[in-house]
Formats: C-alpha cells, structure tokens, sequence
C-alpha cells in the first residue's frame, strides 16, 4: 500500500549539524550544544516556500541537502540565485527587517539548518569564534557568494558543490550522489518519478567549425532556457558527457513525452548568439531524446543507463528524434 505523501517537518537540531557549518567552526561542545537549542532542522518538501514577497524575514537558512532557488517575482520559472548544499539565504533580508522583494522555494527534498536572527546577538558574545565565523558569513554576502547568482560565473563556489559552473544545472557530482537519495525516496515514498533526457545533436561538429567557445555557448544557453521549460519542483541535471535530464517528481512517462516533445519542437526557435565571424548569425541546433519512468526494483545505474540508452537510438536514428522503452 502506497505510504502517505510527506510533509514538510521539523526537529531539534543537534551539535552535529551545527558542527559541519562553517559558521560554528572552532566552537565549543559545550556552546554547541547549547546554540543547537536555539536552532531548528527543516525537513522540506518540494514546492515548501521560506519565504514571499511583502513580508518579513527573521530568520538564516543553511542547506544541508538540497536545494533552494530565489524568485524575482511570484510565478518566474527562471530562479534568479541558487542555494545549493554549502549555502544559505535569508541574513540579508532578516538583517533589513523589511518587507522582501523576492521568495525561496525548496525544488527538492532538502534538510535545512534554522536559525533566528534574534539568537544571533546571543551567540556573537558568547563565543569569539561564532563571532568572526559571523562576520565572514556577513562578507560573503555582501561579495554575493551566499548563492550561486544565475548568470554569473561563481569560479570556486561551483568547484565542490553540486552545480554546473556552466550551465548551472545540477553536476555529474549531484548525480552520483544525489540521485541516488532521490529513487530511494521515490522507493520509499512509492512515488513516481519520469525523466526526459537529451543530447545536442551535433556538438562535436559546432566545436570543429566554430571552436569550443561558441559550442559552450550553446550548452549554456539551452540550460538557462530548460529552467524556462520546466517547474520549480523538477530538478535539471548535466552529465559530463553534456547529457541534459530533467527530472519530473510525481509524474509518469506520459509528462515526460509531453516536456519532450515540447523541447524538440520549441528548440528549433531558439536563437543561440554564435557571434562568430564564421557564424554571424544565431544557429538552429536539434536534440536527440529519451525518456523513461522508474521501475520498481531498479537502482540507479539502471535508470539512467536505460536513459542514455535511449539517447544513443536517437543519435543513431540521424537526431531530432525522441525514444522511449516499450
């Protein structure tokens, strides 16, 4: 029998998970302790918002796992700064006491570390530790690299975290190590999980006639626009062979034919700047598909082998071709 939906939770935070912050590093067990009752640990669903425009925000939020995406405006597809694991929001606006001008939505099942502004006076004259962990906490967001700002290059913030400098989808690190997470829940949770999946065709030929920069070009700019295409709640990653998935929570094989069949009919429409002399003009590029559905007693490997799988018929097919297993 299929177990009930999960529910955004949470629990007492614990000196473990203070620990692993940056912020409490070189503090105290016993001020440890005594800091992890004044924080809470989140246990976020999909689509669970931290916060919206025209209200207050009091309180700092550290992603243990997950991910947190800021919105401009209610209702944008394209998040305008990404908290990823390592990262938090919430100090600037909670340091304002204004009404915000942007929301955060959880994308993904995510632990968060709580902390309220308030506590935070508290634990500066408690501990000198806390206290110059803070102020650098306070120097990384006036630099802007509490986030990974949509747009932008973030050089080392992308090195170790789970974020594609690039394209800034999800890495092939998330996908060895996320994903997997990510089917046990759906497992667990007896949920369903589709993923449409895709390769440029022909990127090999744009590096040969235009060089590596302009085909890079073409893989950034189909990221950015992928995160036009799909919901909130879905989740982009980006192989290291520059295989795109995007993967659909609560959905079957039939949302997934749906976004495909939108991705290769709208692609073609979308102008990618070359700004080449070899190619002055933007370019047309077509994808090769696949898309598949989480089968019970399958792990990971098996689902995205099956995916790629996929892709490769595609390609073989002569491109601009969609697959899916019968």
């Amino acid at each position: 029998m299929p177990q009930a939906s999960a529910t955004t939770h949470t629990d007492a935070a614990n000196p473990q998970d203070l620990g692993a912050l940056e912020l409490f590093q070189g503090v105290g067990e016993q001020d440890l302790a005594a800091y992890a009752a004044r924080c809470q640990l989140l246990h976020a669903v999909p689509g669970h918002v931290l916060f919206s425009p025209g209200r207050l925000n009091t309180k700092i939020f550290f992603v243990l796992e997950g991910q947190v995406r800021l919105y401009a405006q209610t209702g944008d597809k394209r998040p305008m700064a990404v908290a990823d694991v390592g990262h938090s929001t919430g100090l600037r606006s909670a340091l304002a006491m204004q009404p915000l001008d942007h929301s955060a939505i959880v994308t993904e099942a995510s632990r968060l570390l709580v902390l309220d502004i308030s506590a935070v006076d508290e634990l500066v004259k408690r501990s000198h530790a806390f206290a110059r962990n803070y102020a650098a906490l306070l120097a990384g967001y006036l630099r802007g690299d509490d986030c990974l700002h949509v747009g932008t290059r973030m050089g080392a913030a992308t090195q170790h975290g789970y974020i594609d400098e690039l394209t800034l989808l999800r890495n092939q690190r998330w996908l060895d190590e996320m994903l997997p997470r990510l089917l046990g829940r759906c497992r667990i949770g007896d949920k369903t999980l589709a993923v449409a999946a895709f390769a440029v065709d022909k990127l090999d030929e744009i590096v040969k006639q235009h060089g590596i920069g302009p085909a890079l070009r073409v893989l950034e700019t189909i990221g950015h626009w992928m995160q036009d295409q799909t919901r909130p709640t879905d989740i982009l990653a980006i192989s290291k062979n520059r295989y795109i998935f995007a993967f659909l929570p609560d959905c079957d094989l039939d949302a997934a034919r749906g976004l495909a069949g939108r991705l290769k009919a709208q692609i073609q429409s979308l102008p990618i700047p070359l700004a080449t002399e070899k190619a002055p003009q933007p370019i047309t590029v077509t994808l090769s598909l696949g898309i598949a559905e989480l089968e019970r007693g399958k792990g990971e490997q098996d689902f995205l082998g099956k995916t790629e799988a996929l892709i490769q018929k595609s390609i073989k097919l002569g491109g601009n071709w969609l697959s899916e297993a019968f």
